[in-house]
């Protein structure tokens, strides 16, 4: 079954873009907002949510770019249908500072659950980092 493309944007709070970078291009920036357990190997990326004793889960990426200063995309070592997560940081010309556009992808009937969970990594990237 073919999934739907989704994109969320976020205007952040900084006109660094070595903050910005630092928290979508590193395992330790995306581990403050993206999931609770984060590890980049070469293009090996490792996620993992929840409590180990309790509901726990881990999910395997292969990075296909890096662009410093610009992106970073990953597909789900378990999903074979194209899909990918995308982050990207563009300037804002009107402002100076930088929009985190998320590209996702959602299977029907889950689109709004997906939306809702960049919505709340969103917000936890501002809790955590002030950006």
């Amino acid at each position: 079954m073919e999934k739907n493309k989704i994109t969320v944007e976020h205007l952040l709070n900084s006109t660094s873009k070595n903050i910005i970078w630092q928290l979508i291009g590193t395992d330790s920036g995306l581990q403050k907002w993206i999931a609770d357990s984060v590890t980049l190997d070469g293009d090996q990326l490792t996620c993992a949510w929840g409590d180990a004793h309790r509901h726990h889960e881990v999910r395997m990426a292969t990075v296909s770019v890096i662009e410093k200063y610009g992106r970073i995309r990953w597909s789900w070592d378990d999903e074979t249908d194209g899909s990918y997560v995308e982050i990207r940081m563009e300037k804002c010309s009107l402002t100076g500072g930088y929009m985190l556009s998320v590209t996702d992808f959602t299977d029907d009937g889950d689109k709004d659950w997906l939306e809702d969970i960049w919505t709340s990594n969103f917000e936890r990237l501002r809790r955590k980092c002030g950006v």
